[in-house]
């Protein structure tokens, strides 16, 4: 009797662990693990939250595209590499990144036009590096970068 009872607490308190914010598989296992789940009890939990739709990895992969991208400004490369350490199958990282493709270039002009006016008594090559390593750092792409860079040169 005990032991479904707790069971019943462990699967409402990831069911609530999932409905507070989008969840992936990985973070769902890691917390069920460190509540000292059975691999066979997380097995059926998983199952479960997958039935229920409350664990849907392509949703997961949309919604983290979509925030990193609009809150922290990070390009494709760097949402690519956080959702891969998260076991996001490669199918759903594409889906995913889908979702910034539309303000994508505009988003990067933006930032070159901001680093590069927050900047203006530093030297053309200053300029330029500040720019580099802050999108560098950010997942964007090298040619993205150095095409928005070259187009805020001439402009001056």
């Amino acid at each position: 009797m005990k032991s479904s009872n707790k069971n019943e607490r462990i699967q409402s308190k990831i069911e609530n662990f999932c409905l507070y914010q989008e969840r992936c598989k990985k973070e769902v296992i890691t917390k069920l693990k460190n509540l000292g789940v059975e691999t066979k009890m997380i097995e059926k939990i998983v199952l479960n939250l997958l039935n229920q739709d409350l664990l849907n990895e392509i949703r997961y992969s949309k919604n983290y595209s979509r925030g990193k991208f609009r809150i922290k400004k990070w390009g494709r490369l760097k949402i690519y590499q956080e959702l891969k350490k998260r076991n996001i199958s490669e199918f759903n990282i594409k889906i995913g990144l889908k979702e910034i493709e539309e303000n994508y270039v505009s988003t990067c002009e933006e930032l070159v036009k901001k680093i590069w006016n927050s900047n203006e008594s530093r030297s053309l090559i200053e300029k330029k590096k500040k720019i580099w390593d802050y999108l560098r750092y950010r997942g964007w792409e090298k040619a993205l970068i150095f095409d928005q860079i070259e187009k805020q040169s001439i402009n001056l």
